[in-house]
This record gives structure tokens, C-alpha cells and sequence, in this order.
């Protein structure tokens, strides 16, 4: 049992697969396989397929998902952004890279995958037809979307592979298809393999944290939501990145098959308890709303150091005042139609009779000190904003408290153990509202299966869909773009998801990201935090330093999150972009010299890049 413990917990060990097991060392490497003593069992196909975990992401010193986000309308570090309008903050070029760590891996994945998916028969049809045979390859074909996904979010259009080829083979150097293309190729894998992965807690799948058909189908509709909004909004945008003839109606009826099976199945099983302690769970085996996750065992020095970051970050990130306004009062209206918002002069008024979740998400007055909830020393903090830590900054503010974990603090100077989810059922029930809104078939019953699901869990009221359609004046002014119950499926899984990890493939998808044009993000009200500095227990703590010349305000007293930057005090150009070019990454040029020069295929750049 021990033997059998040890191995369960341990499969989902992404990039290191450490055990004291030797059975479980003692397999084959991927790359070095004798096709002579392999191929025989549902074992040799099971350890080949635990080899291919560490595709998925880890959490390596920072949290993953704060580190996505950062640079978006959602999160913004003291520095710059990392992710979103790189155009502007970190690439200014139009030169496309050289090479890519992106293309290369990801290629060299596909090829670990295919080559499994190719010997795989050696089995025998027994071996592979099994229960246990079928399951896995149903996850080497969940891996294998995985990573074409990825290609598609970055690149677009690129070769697509699905085969293993050697070195004086032909179609080695395939052309390009359509993004369109690929995504239907992505589908196609994610069906198969959902046909064959078992459900979560049955076959193979009872093993904590391997993929099941909970996961494929989750994984389904955010590629069919991902292409058919892309299609859908780029089209009526006019934008270079468009796909020709599509309105992407074919792949948002695959998220609205996905998400029926997935209802089907899972119904309203969502994790009841605080909203906030879903997020620092160290173990998900049992939460039925973590349809995949990351397990980490500290004790036997498989963990990650986030504990070291906790609420802030190294970057010293801070959430934006964009995010903070985006949450309804409790009582289901924008802060722009209530009479009863208190204002944003203080933490306290900020979350006061708003939608749950955002205390749940930010750090405010209530929840006590910042070391009582993280666990660690805060002897220099004030609320919301650290000066002097380096580890522990806050660059707007609105400190980040959703995904604290206090119990990692006692893994101080080691690996902590706080899991990581990578996808959830709360995700796939908003895709589903959102690709029947698109569609025109978005009914009442239809949001009370989904985010008025979501809603219960915080005994937030719930989306009304005749009400929001009735909404006009100061919200129709801030909320121009679309119909009015898009926004607001828009605005719910920007609460619902913030920090998560989604944001940047949102405004891109929604071809947005023009619409940041310009924008110069805020913070929070910066006088709370001078005043709590000149307040005795301010001084008391050592906080004195902190001074109106050491916060950048703007004229109405909000914290500029990067005031050292011209571009992004008052008066500045905020953020830039290029509409043009900045959607996709471009292909890097030495692929294009190579299939060129190897097996004369033109690969075609990518919009604006050279």
C-alpha cells in the first residue's frame, strides 16, 4: 500500500517525477526507447505517458498564473508589464526573433507524443483496447492538443505535425495551415481522446491529478471558445488576423457541446466553501471543480517557493482600480448605477456591500494584518502597500490576497506545497454562457446552470438577464462595445477567473487589446497609506519613511503603479500598441530559412513582423 500510495501521488509530478520508488525511475527515457523490450504492457504505455506530464505548466519560485496576468488591465507590477502590449513595453522592434524556445519545444514534444502514438499498436490490440490502454492514449492525445493549442495561441498559423519524421523525410518540412485549420485538428484529438479517458475517480483516472475526461472536455471548450470568439470578433473588426469566410459559429457550437456533457456530468459541483481557500488548497483530489491540477509534496522536497511571494509577488504586483471597479455591488448593479457605493477613499469602503469575491481577492482591513494571513513577518507593512520589503511589495495598493497560503509559510527556506490548478469547471460553465450569447440562444435557464451557479457560491444575486439588458446611461458609457449581457458575461469571468492566468487570451480573442490604447492603469486612494504612516502604529512599525514623494499620484490621488515612467503619469501616452502586428507572436526567421533552404516551403510571416 505504501508502494502503491508513493506512486499515486507522485504522477502528477510535472517536471521532476522524483520517487523512492525504483520501479517507477527504472523506465525507459523517452528519447532512447528499444523497441524490442517496450511495447508490451499497459505499463509500458503508462510510463511513457507519465513522461509526458511535464508538458503542463509548474510553479517555479513565482506563482505562474500572477505572473501571466502581469501587464494586463488586471495586474501590474512596480516595473513594467510582462505579458500583454509587449509591443510597447519590452519589443519596439518589428524584427521577428531569430529562433524561438516556444517552436522548438513545442515541436519537440509533438514528435515524444506522435512516436507513442505510433508505437503504441506494438501492444497488440488487447493491451491497447483496454481500459487502462485506451485511457492513455486518450492522455497522450489530450498532451498533443495541449501543445497545438499553445502553437495556435502564440504563432497562429504554423505546420501541423502528427506524425514522427526522420531527417530525410519529406513531409518533414510541412506548410503551414490555417488557424482554422488547426484548431479543427485540436478538436478532433480532444474528441478522440474524450472517447477513450476515463472519468475522474474511474480506470486510471483514479489516480490523483492524471488527466480524465473531465479535463478533455474543459480543455475542448477553451480551444472552441479561444478560435470561435478569435474568428468571430477579429472578422468584425476587419483586423489582418482574421480568418476569411468564418464567423467561428462552428467551433462556439463545440464549447456549447462540451460544456452540455460536462453539466451533465458535473451539475452544480463547485467548491462551496470561502471562494478564497480554493485557491491554496494543497491537495485538489477531491474538489470536483479542479478539473486539472498541479500536486506538490514538499515533505519529500517536491514543492516551489510562491510562499516567498505571497500576496505580492517578486515583481511587486498590485491589482488595477480597472479590475477593482469591474465587481457589482452585492445587490447585482455596476458601481456606476448604485447609490450605495461608499467610495474608494478607503480599503474598507471599497469592498463594503460589493459582490463578495473581491474581499475574497484583494487584501482590505478585515481580514487583520498582512503577517496574520500570510503567515510570515510584516513588521514594515502598512495596509495594502509595503515599503521596504522587497519580497513583499505592492505596486497599486490592492494587495493580492486570492491564492495566499498560510500554510506554506512553514516551509519557509524550502519547497512549499500549495497545489496549483491549471483548469477549473468554473471556467468551462462561463464559456458556455458566453458562446451561446454570441450565438443568440442565451436563455435565463441557461445562466442559472452557469454563473448564477458561480453566484450561489457566494450568495451573490444573481445575473438577471431581462435586468441587464434594461441597463443604459452611465453603464452603456463605460460599456460601449457590445450588448449589454456580453459585457456582463465579459465583466463576471473577469472577477470570476482574475488572477488565474486568462486575461491576456481574453482581450485577444475579443480582438481588444486596441481598445487599451492610451490607458494609463491606477491603484488604489494613496492617503490611506500616508496617513496610516503618520498614525503612531505607522511609526510604531517603522513605517515612517513612507512619504507623499515616495508614493506617484495622479490628480485625483490614485497611486500611479509605474509613475517612474513617463509614459504613464498624468499626461503620458500609457499603454501603446500596435493593432496591426502585436496579436501574434512572430515566426521565428531561422524556421523560415530552414523549411525554405531544407524542403523549399515558404512559411509566411506573420502580420507586421519582418
Amino acid at each position: 500500500m505504501k508502494y502503491m500510495n508513493r506512486i499515486l501521488l507522485l504522477v502528477f509530478v510535472l517536471t521532476t517525477f522524483y520517487s523512492c520508488d525504483e520501479d517507477f525511475l527504472e523506465r525507459y527515457p523517452l528519447d532512447a526507447i528499444s523497441d524490442a523490450a517496450y511495447w508490451n504492457t499497459e505499463k509500458d504505455l503508462q510510463n511513457y505517458v507519465n513522461g509526458l506530464y511535464d508538458i503542463l505548466p509548474s510553479k517555479r519560485g513565482y506563482s505562474p498564473k500572477y505572473d501571466w496576468e502581469n501587464g494586463t488591465d488586471n495586474i501590474i507590477g512596480d516595473d513594467r508589464g510582462i505579458t500583454m502590449l509587449h509591443g510597447n513595453l519590452w519589443r519596439t522592434s518589428s524584427d521577428a526573433p531569430q529562433n524561438s524556445s516556444t517552436w522548438n519545444g513545442a515541436y519537440s514534444n509533438l514528435r515524444k507524443i506522435n512516436y507513442f502514438l505510433e508505437q503504441k499498436e506494438k501492444a497488440g490490440e488487447d493491451v491497447v483496447n483496454s481500459i487502462n490502454g485506451k485511457h492513455f492514449v486518450g492522455e497522450a492525445l489530450f498532451f498533443r492538443a495541449w501543445v497545438n493549442f499553445g502553437l495556435l495561441r502564440y504563432f497562429g498559423t504554423v505546420p501541423y505535425v502528427a506524425e514522427t519524421y526522420t531527417t530525410d523525410s519529406e513531409e518533414l518540412y510541412n506548410p503551414q495551415v490555417s488557424r482554422d485549420v488547426l484548431a479543427g485538428k485540436i478538436i478532433e484529438d480532444l474528441n478522440t481522446a474524450i472517447e477513450k479517458l476515463s472519468w475522474r475517480g474511474e480506470g486510471p483516472a483514479k489516480v490523483s491529478g492524471r488527466i480524465n475526461k473531465e479535463a478533455a472536455l474543459g480543455l475542448k471548450a477553451r480551444v472552441a471558445l479561444f478560435e470561435g470568439t478569435w474568428e468571430y470578433y477579429h472578422n468584425k473588426a476587419n483586423t489582418p488576423f482574421k480568418v476569411s469566410g468564418k464567423d467561428g459559429s462552428a467551433f462556439l457550437n463545440d464549447v456549447v457541446s462540451a460544456g452540455d456533457q460536462l453539466i451533465a456530468k458535473l451539475g452544480t459541483s463547485i467548491y462551496t466553501k470561502d471562494y478564497n481557500s480554493l485557491f491554496n488548497q494543497d491537495s485538489y483530489s477531491s474538489i470536483d471543480e479542479a478539473l486539472m491540477y498541479r500536486h506538490y509534496l514538499p515533505n519529500d522536497g517536491i514543492g516551489h517557493r510562491w510562499w516567498n511571494y505571497t500576496g505580492g509577488g517578486g515583481g511587486a504586483i498590485g491589482l488595477t482600480k480597472s479590475l477593482i471597479d469591474d465587481y457589482l455591488m452585492a445587490d447585482g448593479t455596476p458601481i456606476e448605477l448604485s447609490g450605495d457605493y461608499k467610495g474608494d477613499d478607503l480599503l474598507a469602503d471599497v469592498v463594503d456591500g460589493r459582490d463578495p469575491r473581491l474581499a475574497q481577492t484583494i487584501y482590505h482591513p478585515g481580514l487583520g494584518s498582512i503577517g496574520s494571513i500570510c503567515g510570515r513577518d510584516y513588521a514594515a507593512t502598512a495596509p495594502g502597500i509595503i515599503a521596504s520589503i522587497a519580497y513583499y511589495k505592492c505596486s497599486t495598493g490592492y494587495f493580492a490576497y486570492k491564492g495566499v497560503a498560510p500554510q506554506d509559510a512553514q516551509y519557509a527556506g524550502g519547497p512549499a506545497g500549495q497545489g496549483l490548478i491549471l483548469m477549473r469547471y468554473a471556467e468551462t460553465l462561463l464559456a458556455y454562457a458566453e458562446a451561446k450569447a454570441i450565438l443568440g440562444t442565451l436563455t435565463q435557464g441557461d445562466l442559472d446552470k452557469t454563473v448564477n451557479v458561480l453566484r450561489d457560491r457566494v450568495s451573490m444575486t444573481h445575473m438577471n438577464l431581462v435586468a441587464v439588458n434594461g441597463w443604459s446611461g452611465a453603464y452603456q458609457k463605460r460599456y460601449a462595445t457590445e450588448s449589454n449581457i456580453i459585457n456582463e458575461i465579459r465583466r463576471e469571468r473577469r472577477v470570476e477567473l482574475a488572477l488565474e492566468g486568462l486575461r491576456y487570451d481574453d482581450l485577444r480573442r475579443w480582438a481588444a487589446l486596441g481598445q487599451l490604447k492610451g490607458w494609463v492603469p491606477r491603484g488604489a486612494k494613496a492617503q490611506q497609506f500616508l496617513d496610516y504612516a503618520a498614525s503612531p502604529e505607522g511609526e510604531a512599525v517603522g513605517y515612517d519613511k513612507l512619504t507623499a514623494g515616495s508614493i506617484k499620484v495622479d490628480s485625483e490621488g490614485y497611486i500611479l503603479p509605474i509613475g517612474h515612467r513617463s509614459d504613464f503619469q498624468d499626461g503620458g501616452t500609457g499603454f501603446d500598441f500596435d493593432p496591426k502586428k502585436d496579436y501574434l507572436n512572430g515566426i521565428p526567421k531561422a524556421q523560415i530559412t530552414l523549411y525554405k533552404e531544407k524542403g523549399n516551403v515558404d512559411l509566411t510571416q506573420n502580420p507586421g513582423w519582418n
